[in-house]
């Protein structure tokens, strides 16, 4: 719950920063559009330091936003808020300061013009600044209260208009902002909630589709997976003429094992030997697997036959030495047997074959008298 407030809180930060982009350029049109107004009835001077410092402010405002927003908002979002409030008061400042020290010197028509700009000023803070009540109120008092004073203290003709027009700002910023920004609150925790929703089915689907690859029994690869790993690297080896490498790897009168000791038995011993073999798998593109029933493979793309053949020895030299009991081999230890391929790549034969060409290899191991490693007859070739 905490985390999803802080979230939302940085993100009507994301957006005060964002929208308020939008409408800087906007205050350098409106303040030379005073200017244009002002010009003749107030000191060029003035005018022109008033115009400056206007720009200056939305340079200095702008350059701010784009440093918070390359930093990708990590400071706390309060810490953020009151430095964009802090800015929105000084702009606001700045327009309520032209209004109070300009305005008397102007025609009626003028007057009214100014106000009207201020007000349109406010209502754009609505839209911009929505995210943030104290931005909001800050700006919107310091823009649009000295004006009216300036109105109330004026002829007794205009304090009734200024007080209506305070009437109305209060009713503005007191009641019809807060609901609308509530709005957008609302909003902005629906779409983090429903951002959660689909991080967390990316999540689920992730675990699935591994799931889907691993076999539950021994927790490495299972065929589905193998097939995929292999179709990929097989497509990338034929673009350089690489070599793959198969080894096939049966576990010796499994059966016997089963029925001399019980399923459960066996399938610790399954397991066993799978995490053997996988620490086998060394390389980022090696793969070992459960082929089906007792029989493993590691798959070792970019490797020569000769590397392929020495690997399989450690296997099952390795497996061996484990020294689990099996009650019906020479030697009482579980063994495997090993069936080593190796093919040069090529868009003209399938992995398939690379898998026949091991599976007949380990038939030969096995009918040579099991624990050993036999290896295909020849380097598989293209057209093979």
């Amino acid at each position: 719950m905490a985390d999803n407030q802080q979230r939302v809180a940085l993100e009507k930060v994301r957006q005060l920063y964002l929208y308020y982009r939008y409408s800087m350029p906007v205050n350098v049109a409106i303040a030379l559009t005073w200017g244009a107004v002002l010009y003749g009835y107030v000191p060029d001077q003035q005018l022109l330091a008033w115009n400056s410092l206007v720009i200056g402010v939305v340079a200095a405002r702008m350059l701010h936003s784009r440093r918070r927003t390359l930093q990708g908002f990590t400071l706390p979002a309060r810490r953020l808020e009151w430095e964009f409030s802090i800015g929105s008061a000084l702009m606001g400042s700045l327009w309520g300061a032209a209004s109070w020290q300009f305005l008397p010197a102007l025609p009626g028509f003028y007057q009214a013009f100014l106000v009207i700009t201020a007000y349109g000023l406010v209502s754009g803070g609505f839209v911009s600044m929505i995210t943030s009540r104290l931005s909001f109120n800050l700006f919107a008092w310091t823009t649009i209260l000295p004006p009216l004073a300036v109105l109330a203290g004026g002829n007794l003709e205009m304090q009734l208009p200024a007080f209506g027009l305070v009437l109305f700002a209060g009713f503005f910023i007191f009641s019809t902002y807060p609901r609308m920004a509530r709005h957008v609150e609302m909003g902005i925790r629906s779409n983090i909630k429903n951002e959660l929703l689909v991080e967390d089915l990316r999540c689920a689907n992730e675990k699935i589709t591994a799931m889907s690859l691993q076999d539950a029994l021994t927790g490495i690869s299972n065929r589905r997976a193998l097939d995929q790993h292999l179709d990929e690297h097989w497509r990338l080896a034929a673009r350089h003429k690489d070599h793959i490498g198969l080894i096939m790897i049966d576990v010796d009168k499994f059966k016997d094992y089963n029925d001399e000791l019980g399923h459960l038995a066996g399938d610790e011993c399954l397991q066993i030997v799978a995490q053997a073999i996988a620490s086998f798998s060394r390389r980022p593109a090696d793969m070992a697997a459960r082929y089906g029933g007792e029989e493993f493979v590691l798959l070792l793309p970019d490797t020569e036959q000769s590397g392929a053949e020495l690997l399989a020895e450690e296997v099952r030299a390795h497996i061996e030495q484990l020294a689990l009991s099996h009650p019906t081999v020479a030697g009482g230890v579980v063994t495997v047997s090993c069936g080593v391929a190796v093919t040069e790549v090529s868009s003209d034969i399938s992995y398939d074959v690379l898998i026949k060409a091991a599976d007949n290899a380990l038939y030969s191991a096995k009918n040579k008298g099991r624990n050993r490693v036999e290896l295909a007859p020849e380097l598989i070739k293209s057209g093979e």
